[in-house]
């Protein structure tokens, strides 16, 4: 049963390629930012449809024996799960036998299969950018039921806990530190602390300037006082900017807890070409198939600007 396809290169779609004295082919080609998502997530390799992250709570604090009484006694316990859910991605192109074969500048198929590489790259970075886009609101929650940054994280013992100011603060030393102060009083599900620090600064590119006087400059800024500035390259590694961030004046410090952010990856970027026997049509396809999210939401703290 044969299909007509929807989006195909024709001789028509680049019909002035068919002739010579053309100068340059422009507007097609450009340089790309480096991945910027690996700075955020950490990549695992899964085998199945879903991977599956249980959250746990331990033993809580001690307490008090009176003399002659028996000591009180304390279990783990199931908190949440969050489900990791794997969808592919996929695009194609169609190139007719005559398109190919008249162009007389460039060759179809080869940039066929480049272009095919750079929507990939682009899909998969925005798609990571998004757990990011989307970190505030409700309607996309993580594994205790809340969005990635919230002010009612659940302690499975008990209580809820902060990883976002209560109101939306704009990036400035005052914020890092308080920011900062903030993580280092992070409890695990029992309520007992837990070691966490920031690791770096992620950010939108309108806020590129503001983090480079805040974390490069020795003396406290805005001021005219010389106190030293206590946040100068307090990040060990560094702060990066995030090209598809939507909003620009959100901001959020990521920490050492581990499993936090998370990439599984199913299948890596994947083509695949073949001939249509009826048409002698060319046709290319690329494809990628993980999911992206976030189990501990101690993995950062952050701020909607």
């Amino acid at each position: 049963m044969s299909t007509t396809p929807t989006a195909i290169t024709t001789q028509g779609s680049e019909a002035r390629l068919l002739q010579e004295g053309i100068n340059a082919i422009a507007t097609i080609e450009y340089q790309d930012y480096p991945m910027e998502k690996d700075k955020i997530f950490t990549m695992e390799e899964s085998e199945k449809a879903y991977e599956l992250d249980v959250s746990l709570s331990g033993t809580g604090f001690a307490a008090e024996k009176p003399e002659g009484t028996s000591i009180q006694y304390d279990s783990e316990k199931q908190d949440f799960a969050t489900t990791y859910t794997h969808i592919v991605y996929a695009l194609g192109t169609i190139i007719t036998m005559e398109a190919q074969m008249n162009n007389l500048y460039r060759d179809l198929i080869e940039k066929a299969g480049r272009m095919l590489k750079r929507s990939l790259v682009h899909t998969d970075e925005q798609i990571a950018a998004d757990v990011i886009n989307n970190g505030y609101d409700p309607a996309f929650p993580i594994g205790d039921g809340q969005p990635l940054f919230s002010q009612n994280h659940v302690l499975g013992k008990g209580g809820v806990f902060a990883n976002a100011f209560s109101v939306a603060t704009a990036l400035s030393q005052a914020a890092v530190e308080d920011a900062l102060i903030e993580i280092e009083d992070y409890r695990d599900g029992a309520g007992l602390l837990i070691d966490a620090k920031g690791v770096s600064l992620h950010i939108p590119r309108q806020l590129r300037f503001v983090a480079d006087v805040i974390l490069a400059s020795r003396f406290e800024t805005l001021t005219g006082n010389n106190d030293i500035n206590p946040v100068a390259q307090i990040f060990p590694e560094g702060y990066h900017v995030n090209h598809r961030f939507t909003s620009d004046t959100a901001w959020f410090i990521k920490t050492d807890v581990d499993d936090g952010f998370k990439e599984f990856n199913r299948m890596d970027y994947t083509f695949d070409t073949d001939n249509d026997f009826g048409t002698s049509n060319y046709r290319h396809k690329g494809m990628f198939y993980k999911s992206y999210g976030v189990t501990d939401p101690r993995c950062a703290f952050g701020s909607g600007g």
